[in-house]
């Protein structure tokens, strides 16, 4: 029988960096877990682990941004998923470059599919992780740019059109 904890990984998802900010300190991380919930009022939500450096900046901030990496964005995933905010500052090699957000403090990233602003509007602690459930305020999307997809712990790029879902 297959090891069910290796479920999650069945899903292909999008690859984001979750940005926050708290005080004069910001941090980015790397999340696939991330989805929307709903349409109106605009809500998606991103699953963080509580030992995450990021997950406690969301919690005392309330806000959180969400880049969706473009499909030339791998090292970026790979910078802020492998290192710790709490040892180092993701942004001084200049691999992530960030922009100053419209509406919250924490910043965006340069160069993505799309950028999401969100303010908290539920934490729910579920398993290993908590839900952050975020009610987005700003949205940039770059309708040249396909996003970074992740499958089974590899990373892909978008393939050929097969159908219109409506």
């Amino acid at each position: 029988m297959e090891d069910v904890s290796k479920a999650t990984s069945e899903f292909a998802e999008s690859v984001a960096i979750v940005t926050a900010k708290r005080g004069d300190k910001v941090n980015a991380m790397t999340a696939a877990w991330t989805v929307p919930v709903s349409h109106r009022p605009a809500l998606v939500v991103v699953h963080i682990a509580p030992q995450r450096f990021t997950h406690d900046m969301i919690v005392e901030s309330k806000e959180f941004g969400l880049s969706i990496l473009a499909d030339d964005q791998v090292d970026l995933s790979q910078h802020a998923g492998t290192l710790s905010g709490r040892k180092l500052d993701k942004f001084a090699s200049g691999i992530l470059k960030s922009k100053q957000s419209k509406v919250i403090e924490a910043p965006v990233l340069e160069g993505c599919a799309a950028t999401m602003e969100c303010k908290l509007e539920k934490a729910i602690s579920m398993g290993d992780h908590t839900i952050f459930v975020g009610r987005v305020v700003a949205l940039e999307k770059d309708p040249d740019k396909k996003p970074l997809i992740l499958h089974r712990g590899v990373y892909y790029k978008l393939g050929e059109t097969v159908g219109r879902y409506y």
